[in-house]
């Protein structure tokens, strides 16, 4: 095993670590959960809280999962691995459409 892959291995399963913690503290928050940086929801705003941070927590650990798949790929190839990386990054994108989904599904316009 080359140096390059067991680095790639580490840097991308602490990606996939972040996004797990982050995916626990969704699920297990009392709070609305923010997903844009410095926006604050208010608790009346949303429908359902626990829905609402359940659904965001499941977001980031399917999310977490895409970086745990790169991780392993990163083990055998890092060619591939760093191309997976690109995707994963690309996937912000996603994670933007789906978050605007669950807003529209659990916050009232206030």
């Amino acid at each position: 095993m080359l140096s390059e892959n067991i680095l790639a291995f580490f840097i991308t399963l602490f990606c996939a670590l972040v996004y797990i913690a982050l995916a626990i503290w969704c699920y297990k928050s009392k709070k609305p959960v923010n997903f844009w940086a410095g926006d604050k929801i208010s608790a009346n705003r949303v429908s359902d809280v626990k829905k609402y941070n359940r659904a965001n927590g499941l977001m980031w650990l399917i999310y977490s999962l895409f970086w745990i798949a790169t991780a392993i790929v990163s083990l055998f190839n890092v060619a591939i691995g760093g191309i997976c990386i690109g995707i994963c990054c690309a996937g912000i994108i996603v994670l933007i459409i789906i978050y605007l989904n669950i807003s529209k599904k659990y916050l009232r316009n206030t």
